[in-house]
């Protein structure tokens, strides 16, 4: 069934190529709060291995996203397209409340479970050929781990949380995307990015995974610096 996955990406990308659209001249490009009620509306599915439950969870007037899988493995993504290194800056919380059991793994692709991912997606003509950086909060890997996804060298996944934080306590990552894609890669990007991406999955361990994600903001260098000396 995981093979099944650059089929699905291949025609996912695509559509990314030519719905790539040009922003310019704003500080904040994008922040997703999920207060809304629509706020999950323009977020598409991408279902790889079976469909993890999205779930937009209000309380008063925020809100947050639920994810939930059950031995399955698919993602939320939003279209946006603009150039890295005029917004490089993104962050977001999240918080873990169960990590997929990966001693039930086998292969290296069946640990590539993971309770919560954040994808910065870089779209060209198939699989290969496009590239991705993923944000993973891993159960048992360093963080700083930089390691190439069992599905291609062209995904380059970072750990940057490692355990689960307190109970009731998020956690709140801020990442300058341009650097960690030089870092990675070992080159500027070339091509814009297409879209983000979140991601719970437990479908090579089937087991359970499940996770909470907010507050994903795209900004520029700049916008970080000042909010930074204003706190």
């Amino acid at each position: 069934m995981r093979n099944i996955r650059k089929i699905s990406f291949n025609i996912f990308l695509l559509l990314l190529f030519f719905c790539i659209a040009a922003y310019s001249g704003v500080v904040c490009l994008k922040k997703f709060t999920f207060d809304d009620i629509k706020g999950l509306d323009k977020w598409k599915k991408m279902i790889l291995s079976g469909e993890v439950k999205y779930s937009l969870i209000r309380h008063g007037k925020e809100g947050y996203v639920k994810a939930l899988s059950e031995k399955s493995c698919s993602s939320l993504y939003y279209r946006i397209g603009f150039k890295l290194k005029d917004y490089s800056i993104l962050k977001w919380k999240w918080k873990i409340l169960q990590f997929p059991d990966i001693s039930k793994a086998r292969t290296e692709k069946e640990r590539d479970d993971y309770a919560a991912r954040v994808y910065v997606i870089f779209p060209f003509l198939t699989f290969s050929s496009s590239k991705f950086i993923e944000y993973i909060w891993a159960e048992d890997l360093p963080v700083g781990t930089i390691i190439d996804s069992p599905f291609g060298s062209n995904i380059k996944m970072i750990v940057v949380r490692k355990e689960m934080t307190p109970e009731g306590e998020w956690a709140t990552e801020t990442r300058n995307v341009y650097e960690d894609y030089i870092k990675v890669f070992g080159e500027k990007p070339r091509r814009n990015v297409g879209a983000i991406a979140i991601m719970c999955d437990a479908d090579g361990t089937k087991t359970s995974a499940e996770s909470l994600f907010d507050n994903i903001i795209i900004e520029t260098q700049e916008s970080f610096e000042v909010k930074k000396e204003l706190e």
